[in-house]
């Protein structure tokens, strides 16, 4: 059976939509403490997060522990044109965050650069996961491209479990994840 990305896109986009601010909050709650039950959480020093856009599962409680714990914090920013993403350090605050490239909460330019070869753990936002590992984004490709460069980082997706399928394309490119983290627990790959 061949998966129509574009459509499922909408699908997944629209079902995430439809939760209530309540109900979002608590699957999204469930699935980041999944991954702060991970050892790779406890054992990271430096994590990737992102900050949630079109009803994706928030990572504030992802954030909060983070700081807490003194663990250096990073987030991405696109760059539009060469579709790529920089990761820059983050202290977890609103007041670094500016609209970005496609209106996403971005930090802001001028924060610090960091070496994605530094990083430890990847939270990495979803359109659809697949039970292999597979993730289906939103088309632009930045998070293919990113992850090669983080070889040494987890790579942790972060989604609602009607978000996991059985089964996704997968292209040559694509990064398979070691673990997806939803409101049912989480799901690793081997």
């Amino acid at each position: 059976m061949t998966v129509n990305k574009q459509q499922l896109r909408r699908q997944m986009i629209a079902a995430r939509q439809a939760l209530t601010p309540a109900d979002r909050a608590c699957r999204s709650a469930l699935a980041q403490q999944a991954v702060l039950a991970t050892p790779e959480w406890t054992q990271a020093r430096t994590v990737l997060l992102y900050i949630p856009v079109r009803g994706e599962v928030d990572t504030v409680l992802l954030a909060a522990a983070g700081v807490q714990q003194g663990k250096q914090l990073l987030l991405p920013r696109a760059e539009q044109g060469g579709r790529r993403l920089w990761l820059h350090r983050w202290d977890g605050t609103v007041d670094q965050l500016a609209p970005g490239a496609y209106g996403i909460p971005e930090p802001l330019p001028d924060l610090p650069q960091a070496d994605p070869a530094g990083v430890d753990l990847v939270v990495v936002p979803g359109v659809a996961f697949d039970r292999r590992g597979y993730r289906l984004g939103y088309g632009g490709g930045y998070y293919d491209r990113a992850l090669p460069g983080m070889d040494r980082a987890v790579k942790i997706g972060l989604g609602y479990a009607f978000q996991l399928v059985d089964l996704l394309p997968a292209e040559a490119h694509d990064v398979r994840l070691h673990a997806v983290a939803t409101d049912d627990g989480l799901l690793r790959f081997q």
